[in-house]
């Protein structure tokens, strides 16, 4: 049984050998590369089961952002990277971030120089922003000749990182708002009836963010990073044959909130919205977890429920609720009001068989009007 561990972990070892810049990275990569973040132990079964091994946050994240790194970095490997985070990991939630790099400095004066002697170099400091984005899939800071649109979290020197995440990712005060979250509010019918079209993002700062006049939506699809981000977390607390687990960026409630609001905006139990997701997963790197959330009850569904993505939630359903419908589909699709939805088409219908009947009618006096010239030109 030791034998076949220290097999493991040297097969582990092996794989984070691969250079930072890989792409397409195969599933044992993928799998130590994960459990190294997290300092988990998850079998490939375990792995496999969330959308395939991670493929859409790896692919759409994780490669993005070291391919955009490597050229600022000290780190060349994943080993490498890992060394870096489990060095951010193992300090307290209030060390500073020049604190972290000081502390790094110390660590690898001896055994790899090569990542940072200067606790200012500007590499181990790239370095230090790419483990904190790998770690909790947001855009912490920025990467030189990188642009990633939308919202990036900083992190000062002075400043922790679990400070720098709360100014964008913490719970908002409760209010008195009386805003409804019906069925009928989904990502389907957000692009189908009011022209919000959704966009993508493993970014998860964006998150239901607004942008482009109201015209756009960010959404954040990495649910099986969320989940398995947990998971980790709990296997870390359960199992005392492990090592425990160091404090994970992203809190517990921040994350069941976060698969709450996949769940409302993409419920699987929506035949729409299973549609729309299908087709929308063609071509693109989504994440198959997304779709598989059966729709929240009414309960879940009040807004005092959300307490970190809250403010965005009422801000998107001002907008749903404030669009008109701009064509024929659209009106279709939009039964927000069934008494007005119904009228409209029962009106619809009553005026297109009208004309349809007035143009039989008028086509069949025209041909008995032709018949009868045609009648009386035969007798003469």
């Amino acid at each position: 049984m030791v034998a076949n561990k220290n097999l493991l972990n040297i097969s582990a070892k092996d794989h984070l050998r691969g250079s930072i810049t890989s792409t397409n990275l195969t599933l044992p990569i993928r799998l130590a590369v994960f459990n190294g973040i997290f300092q988990s132990d998850l079998t490939t079964e375990e792995f496999l089961f969330h959308d395939g091994g991670l493929q859409a946050w790896y692919s759409d994240w994780f490669e993005e952002q070291c391919q955009a790194a490597a050229n600022q970095i000290s780190v060349q490997t994943h080993q490498e990277l890992l060394h870096i985070l489990n060095c951010l990991q193992s300090t307290s939630r209030d060390t500073s971030r020049i604190q972290v790099a000081t502390n790094i400095c110390a660590i690898c004066s001896s055994t790899t120089p090569t990542l940072g002697l200067n606790p200012s170099d500007a590499k181990l400091n790239a370095s230090l922003t790419l483990a904190a984005r790998i770690w909790s899939s947001v855009a912490i800071d920025s990467l030189q000749h990188f642009f990633i649109p939308g919202y990036f979290t900083r992190w000062d020197s002075d400043q922790c990182l679990s400070d720098a995440l709360g100014k964008e990712l913490c719970p908002k005060p409760q209010t008195h708002e009386t805003v409804k979250l019906p069925k009928v509010f989904t990502a389907a019918n957000l692009e189908k009836i009011a022209g919000i079209q959704v966009q993508w993002t493993s970014n998860l700062a964006d998150h239901l963010a607004l942008k482009d006049d109201d015209k756009i939506v960010m959404f954040f699809h990495q649910a099986s990073f969320l989940e398995l981000s947990k998971k980790s977390k709990m296997y870390g607390e359960v199992s005392l044959s492990r090592a425990p687990l160091p404090p994970t960026l992203l809190s517990d409630d921040l994350i069941d909130e976060t698969l709450l609001t996949i769940a409302l905006l993409i419920p699987a139990s929506d035949s729409r919205s299973r549609k729309w997701f299908k087709t929308k997963r063609k071509g693109l790197s989504l994440d198959s977890k997304a779709g598989l959330y059966n729709a929240p009850n009414a309960s879940a569904r009040r807004i005092e429920k959300f307490h970190y993505w809250r403010d965005r939630l009422v801000i998107l359903k001002q907008a749903f609720d404030d669009s008109e419908p701009s064509g024929i589909a659209s009106w279709w699709y939009d039964d927000r009001k069934k008494v007005q939805w119904y009228t409209f088409w029962v009106a619809a219908s009553v005026l297109l068989l009208t004309v349809v009947f007035g143009l039989i009618q008028s086509v069949s006096g025209v041909v008995q009007a032709w018949a009868a010239v045609r009648a009386l030109d035969t007798l003469e």
